[in-house]
């Protein structure tokens, strides 16, 4: 408001701003009141938690590449002739954009540049949501001084000279803007200033006292020396030298043929690697240049390719290999490695001297020190000299989040605004790094009992305090433990050299520090991915060229024969071969042009559709291949925060626009043929399914000109179902019924040969493999793993390691042997996925590269089952999203061949699952999760039917700290907040297994509220708790899985929710009205009682007591001579319903002068019996059609008792009904 009131007195004209702040960003729309002649608030945006493209976002980068950001930062973005792209949604990706542009030698005016239009990109699809940025347009905000981000917004915009204007006083415009409120205040509601000594005393009163976290102390082990030999200057040594170079230091040592360190250096990368290198060999070389022969160079890091071409490098390796390899030589005997540098972090797992394990943080820097560095420089004390003392002078550490940099930010920011000390805010931040690195990197792999602490981090005694008080494990801080990827590269360059009698090094000499080289940037626009390559030109050398997807700038390489079948590019041919003479129609009776995006299902059903579609006499136009241009004009659309498959959807659509076709061809495929499979639902994930109405959102198809054809297709349902809705769609096209029945004929059987072909294929490739083959199944989505421009070209890569890389669907996949253990899954993808773990783990010469996406939801359940039915073999898991950089991949795919070589003689078991369901509800006391108050009237339904039942505690941090604990951070919130109620309460003092069990409802998907026990059944059998049951009612059937109980807890549980969201409605409505406040909360709660008491007696007492409930708060003293505006809360049912997710919205909302209208909890009840029912007509069970309609109008008949008291009491006394609701949705 302070803002808009500002724009509004001083620059009128003004219809749209932008402003960004140092942690906010917020967009403002104008529109003019013509009645009072002034200009008013019409609409506004802001950034969520994360403070990614804002200004503290944009100081993070500057400092990482060393660069003013008052004054430099922008000069130098204006100097940019070819901005790269780089991910500004998440600073996280951002980062990892800026480095692997800054190791393939991008200059660093064009990374600022990047940058900035990232930001400016990043505001208006994350922000802006399609909203109309109206001219004039004012800039706010401290940013707005940066002339790199002013030129960005007016390129992004497509802004002419003057449409976008920075106000003269652009940082203070919200302050301005606020003595504007105090001097509009004619009520005087604003208090007088009470001085500064106020602010004083506040922060005083406020210290708080710690998050529970037990002191650091100073390890007793210490820090190793670093200790260097000295060189014998009588005779020249042959040393190796080893080069390391990561995303914040570079590190070049030099060992001897005994492996003792004579040389070496650790320095600041700075965006500048080569430069680094050139300075690292530059000082060695004047150490002991002069005395020692160079026989050996190695690199490893993610600059490792361009400094070895650099440098002259004998070897180039992965850095887990590296490091594992320094680990083995400084303790022979080591099992763990925790290795923690400035963007990376990894853990490594070893056997009898060899790698068997490892991970990498996959793509958050939270848990780093570059995170360290940035958190320290806030706090105005020294990273290497001060950070651990203030650590350990810390009576009470804070307690933040282990998450993401930008909520662990969050958390420190709260507790500085509550006056915590120094001290205390930085020991919490070592703690903080702990667990982030436990919980996102580590996870539940091994931690063994002799642990190397690795990397730049490990200097820090704090992080090793912290490390072991978590672990409760003795940490050792090997020698050079800061360079020991440069040792252990040079010591792999040693064993290559030693290896090879008479080699000769290719090392370029100490002297490339006179070496000139030049380095430019350039779009290459051979193809539709217009790659933005680095050329860097050593003096005397042939240019190199970085950046590349292909091989077009490769000129002099050898070409090496590759026999290893490239199966991905075989099925690619075999799904799209459809395409042949130009897809012309069967039977060219039409002009018409049908568009088929090439995304999601159509890269396992394209030779159904585009068969189905040419036999109807249309002509079948195809979308590209996904390439850099498909995903940049994504980003620019996309409305909601969804995974990488669904964003890309919107660049294949505008380029089918673009191609003029006629209609584009777009189903809701709401789930999957489950022929073959014993599961009883086959479902797409929601976002497939929503896919065609969130483009449409998007783009809106009615105004591009192109007509939308997305029939909902329900493969599950049977022919029939599918029939229908295509003769629907055949009357938009005059296309008859018996016309479509013969094309589905005809596209069923060209799918099937297409099915019968991939398998034919997969089982001659894996029939033939040998001992000596690799080979990888990549499990996938049939779009994630087949798509070149979402894999990453993955595929390829491997295939140039002489990987046989097969796809997941040439397997011969059996659903049905995991069907019984995992009854819940009903994602067809994740019962495809789980039964190739499966086959996978029972074949020796078969491994697995598990391909994922950040933000997708069935993954972060998928995972667990993936990870058991691996049964601890050996596998990669590759997280993609649309940042570009592709290095950190490599460097996982190396690192894990790397470790198979190590694991071929290991045997690996799977565990069988133990837990039990069933239960003997005499012997146990039940508890229910507290979701809202509900869960006390549906206990006493229980109890009526003689269950001993009672709810879990009200959640609160210590339940989303304990859930956090055991879950990856992925999935949704209500899991990770059950699961920590959940074990909470086995942590109590007096806890007996054999006396309680947990109730936990489930569903048939597809979201994924039906996974939750199956997930908490798992934790609870790790936790050595196989006999606490999970008893599981199925919504399907309306919670009926008590036996002979079922109809009478059917029935009550029914009336005592219905009673509670009346009751609950009568009170938002009473409230905010209440002339003495708290009256309505006593009411409320004496209310709940009497429901919950109606309900245990199990008889009719309960609408007699709703009579006097009405009355009840008909005597409530209210005052409504000024009415509330009314506040719908809609939203997922657990988070508008939970007090502690939500913050107490309600209760918030109320306090700023609202009244709020809650979607009642039956409506869900009431969406189920209406699924129930469709279900049941869909697969002709009219037995379960009856059974639902007599269960609606039993449910309704209910409701209608329970609500007849409140006629004419309650002023949003109807609800839409379930069918309005989905209506509406269409």
């Amino acid at each position: 408001m302070a803002h808009a009131k500002a724009v509004g007195k001083l620059y009128p004209h003004i219809r749209t701003v932008i402003e960004m702040g140092g942690e906010d960003s917020k967009l403002i729309l104008f529109k003019e009141d013509k009645g009072k002649d002034e200009t008013v608030l019409e609409d506004f945006a802001m950034n969520t938690l994360c403070a990614a493209g804002t200004g503290s976002f944009l100081d993070q980068q500057a400092a990482r590449i060393e660069v003013s950001i008052e004054k430099e930062f922008g000069e130098m973005a204006l100097k940019s002739k070819c901005p790269p792209r780089i991910a500004g949604r998440c600073s996280v990706f951002a980062k990892s954009d800026m480095i692997h542009l800054q190791q393939i030698g991008t200059p660093v005016h064009d990374i600022v540049a990047g940058l900035c239009y990232a930001v400016a990109r990043s505001f208006k699809s994350n922000i802006g949501r399609g909203k109309d940025f109206k001219k004039p347009i004012a800039f706010q905000g401290g940013v707005a001084a940066n002339s790199g981000l002013v030129k960005a917004f007016e390129d992004i915009l497509g802004l002419k000279e003057g449409e976008l204007m920075i106000p003269q006083y652009n940082a203070s415009m919200g302050a301005i803007g606020a003595v504007f409120v105090v001097m509009d205040d004619k009520a005087k509601t604003v208090s007088r200033f009470k001085g500064l000594s106020a602010i004083e005393d506040y922060l005083r009163a406020k210290k708080v006292i710690g998050g529970g976290l037990e002191r650091l102390l100073r390890p007793d082990n210490g820090h190793n020396d670093i200790h260097i030999i000295k060189i014998n200057t009588a005779k020249k040594t042959d040393v190796i030298i080893g080069i390391d170079v990561g995303s914040l230091s570079t590190n070049v040592v030099a060992i001897d043929r005994d492996k003792n360190v004579v040389a070496r250096r650790y320095l600041r990368t700075a965006s500048k690697p080569i430069d680094a290198v050139k300075r690292g060999l530059f000082e060695i070389g004047n150490e002991i240049g002069g005395y020692v022969n160079v026989v050996g160079v190695g690199t490893t890091g993610s600059g490792r390719y361009m400094t070895g071409d650099f440098a002259g490098a004998d070897i180039v390796k992965n850095e887990i290999t590296a490091q594992a390899t320094a680990s083995i030589h400084f303790e022979p005997h080591v099992d763990t490695i925790f290795e923690i540098g400035g963007q990376d972090s990894k853990y490594v797992s070893l056997k009898n001297g060899a790698v068997v394990d490892f991970e990498m943080n996959k793509v958050c820097a939270a848990g780093t020190g570059s995170f360290l560095e940035e958190q320290a420089e806030k706090l105005g004390i020294s990273i290497e000299n001060e950070f651990s003392e203030f650590s350990f002078n810390s009576i009470t550490p804070g307690k933040f989040g282990d998450r993401c940099t930008v909520f662990m930010e969050s958390d420190l920011v709260s507790y500085q605004q509550k006056g915590a000390v120094k001290e205390d805010l930085v020991s919490g931040l070592a703690y903080s790094i702990v667990h982030n690195y436990l919980n996102r990197v580590v996870g539940d792999r091994r931690i063994g009992e002799r642990i190397l602490f690795q990397g730049g981090v490990a200097w820090n005694k704090a992080v090793v305090s912290a490390f072991e008080k978590v672990t409760g494990k003795r940490i050792t801080v090997p020698p050079h433990h800061d360079v020991t990827g440069a040792i252990g590269v040079a010591i792999l360059a040693l064993n290559y050299i030693k290896r090879r009698e008479g080699y000769k090094t290719n090392f370029k000499g100490f002297d490339l520090s006179n070496r000139k080289y030049k380095v430019s940037t350039f779009e290459c626009k051979a193809c539709a991915n217009v790659c933005n390559v680095s050329k860097v030109q050593f003096e005397n050398e042939k240019p190199h060229f970085y950046g590349a997807r292909c091989e077009i700038f490769e000129v002099d390489k050898k070409k090496v024969e590759n026999n290893t079948p490239d199966l991905f590019a075989e099925r690619e041919k075999l799904v799209f071969s459809g395409l042949d003479a130009n897809s012309k129609p069967q039977t060219p009776n039409s002009k018409l042009r049908i568009g088929i995006p090439r995304v999601l299902y159509f890269y396992e059903l394209f030779p159904y559709w585009n068969r189905f579609l040419r036999e109807l006499g249309f002509e079948v136009v195809l979308s590209d291949v996904t390439n850099q241009n498909t995903i940049h004009s994504s980003m620019e659309k996309v409305t909601a925060e969804t995974c990488f498959p669904i964003k890309v959807i919107h660049g294949h659509i505008l380029e089918l626009i673009e191609k003029k076709v006629d209609y584009i061809f777009f189903p809701s495929f709401v789930s999957m043929n489950k022929k073959d499979s014993e599961f009883p639902q086959s479902h797409s994930c929601p976002l497939v399914q929503s896919a065609p109405y969130l483009i449409n959102a998007a783009i809106n198809m009615e105004k591009s000109g192109v007509k939308f054809l997305t029939p909902p297709i329900l493969f599950q349902m049977g022919d029939k179902a599918v029939e229908k809705e295509l003769i629907k769609m055949g009357k938009e096209l005059g296309v008859p019924s018996s016309k479509i029945k013969a094309a589905m004929k005809s596209a069923q059987d060209e799918q099937n040969r297409f099915a019968d072909s991939i398998k034919k294929r997969g089982e001659e490739v894996v029939n033939e493999l040998t001992d000596d083959d690799r080979a990888v199944v990549l499990i996938s989505r049939p779009y994630n793993g087949c798509d070149s421009g979402l894999n990453l070209d993955l595929p390829k890569k491997l295939r140039e390691m002489n990987v046989i890389a097969i796809p997941m669907d040439f397997l011969p996949l059996d659903t049905k042997e995991i069907a019984d253990k995992y009854p819940d899954m009903y994602w067809r993808s994740g019962q495809k996925m789980i039964a190739a773990a499966d086959f996978i783990s029972k074949n020796k010469k078969l491994n697995a590269i598990y391909i994922s996406n950040f933000k997708c939801g069935p993954d972060s359940f998928i995972d667990y089952h993936i990870r058991e039915e691996m049964g601890g073999k050996p596998y990669l898991q590759l997280e993609i999203d649309e940042h570009s950089a592709d290095a950190g991949f490599i460097t996982r795919c190396e690192a894990f061949f790397d470790s198979l070589e190590n694991t071929k003689e290991l045997e690996f078991e799977k565990k069988s699952r133990k837990g039990i369901n069933t239960f003997n509800h005499k012997d146990r006391i039940v508890y229910l999760p507290y979701m809202c108050d509900h869960a006390y009237s549906l206990s006493a339904s229980l109890r009526a039917c003689g269950i001993n039942a009672e709810v879990l505690p009200e959640s609160d941090e210590k339940s989303l700290e304990i859930g956090r604990r055991y879950t990856t951070g992925k999935e949704c919130l209500p899991f990770t907040i059950t699961t920590g109620d959940m074990i909470k309460k086995t942590k109590e003092s007096g806890f007996d297994s054999s006396k309680i069990a947990f109730f936990m409802p489930t569903a048939d998907g597809p979201c994924r509220f039906g996974q939750y026990r199956s997930v908490q059944r798992l934790f609870l059998d790790e936790m050595g708790l196989a006999d606490v049951p999970i008893i599981s009612p199925d919504a399907k059937d309306s919670y009926g899985e008590f036996g002979d109980l079922r109809t009478k807890f059917r029935r009550l549980a029914w009336r005592g929710l219905v009673a509670t969201d009346i009751l609950q409605k009568i009170t938002h409505e009473v409230r905010p009205y209440e002339v003495n406040k708290g009256e309505t909360d006593r009411i409320y709660k004496n209310c709940l009682e009497m429901i919950c008491k109606a309900v245990e007696a199990g008889g009719d007492e309960i609408f007699g007591v709703m009579g006097e409930i009405r009355d009840l708060y008909k005597g409530v003293a209210v005052d409504k001579k000024e009415k509330r505006p009314i506040i719908g809360l809609v939203g997922e049912i657990y988070l508008r319903s939970h007090y502690f997710s939500n913050q107490n919205i309600i209760g918030k909302i109320e306090g700023l002068g609202g009244e709020v209208w809650l979607t009642p909890i039956a409506e869900w009840i009431f969406y189920c019996t209406d699924r129930y029912i469709a279900r049941g007509m869909a697969e002709r069970k009219y037995g379960d059609v009856l059974r639902g309609y007599a269960q609606h109008f039993i449910q309704k008949q209910d409701e209608h008792k329970l609500l007849k008291p409140f006629k004419g009491v309650l002023s949003n006394f109807e609800e839409p009904s379930s069918k309005e609701v989905q209506e509406k949705s269409l």
